[in-house]
């Protein structure tokens, strides 16, 4: 994304300030502004100086980039972060949007570490090249990537190479969270035999026999 990113900060609020196109709005414009779509960024329109500008509510929240720089990332985190950018264009289409309004930048996506949640950015004026940006930031997140942490270096590698396909979807990267989560889920331990059903089988089997006592 080409544009400015600046942010500002009242008595209550934190704000990510990008300018307004300019150009002729169209209805995503409509959609964005006057609702509140889940999994995104509150947004709302103001003028300052002649100019139009977009202020994105991140109280409370740090960026992608900025939580990177202080952790590396984990499986985990990359999963969950993945998970969310799956889900998101099922809300968008709620909404009569496409992907192409939806800003995938480290400096752009936020996340609120008490309740565990992502928070992306649709841009009103928006007209994203998503395939190219997920690319890009998964280029990002492999750089950041825990070398400690094998499984985390796997899985990137593996939703990059999904992104080299013509015909990318991003029911491709569902399908490959899907699998990476089986392969981690902790495998259920064998129930121990109850004494008495252990002792049974093995009088059973012939390797314990009763004795007989004579009267």
């Amino acid at each position: 994304m080409s544009r400015e990113i600046r942010y500002e900060r009242d008595l209550m609020h934190v704000y990510m300030v990008l300018p307004a196109s300019g150009g002729p709005a169209d209805y995503r414009h409509g959609m964005i502004l006057e609702n509140r779509i889940p999994g995104f960024l509150p947004v709302r329109m103001r003028q300052r100086n002649g100019e139009e500008e977009y202020l994105y509510d991140i109280s409370s929240q740090v960026s992608l980039e900025e939580y990177l720089e202080h952790r590396p990332l984990s499986a985990g985190f990359l999963r969950q972060l993945a998970f969310t950018v799956c889900r998101l264009p099922e809300a968008l289409r709620d909404f009569l949007l496409s992907e192409e309004s939806l800003v995938l930048e480290p400096e752009t996506i936020f996340y609120r570490e008490d309740r565990g949640q992502f928070l992306l950015c649709l841009y009103p004026d928006g007209k994203q090249e998503v395939k190219e940006n997920l690319r890009a930031l998964m280029k990002y997140l492999m750089e950041k990537a825990d070398p400690e942490d094998a499984s985390c270096g796997a899985l990137c590698y593996e939703l990059y190479g999904r992104l080299q396909k013509e015909n990318f979807c991003l029911s491709e990267f569902q399908a490959v969270l899907e699998e990476n989560a089986a392969k981690d889920a902790p495998k259920e331990p064998e129930k121990k035999k109850r004494a008495k059903q252990f002792f049974a089988g093995r009088r059973n089997s012939g390797i314990m026999k009763p004795v007989r006592r004579e009267a």
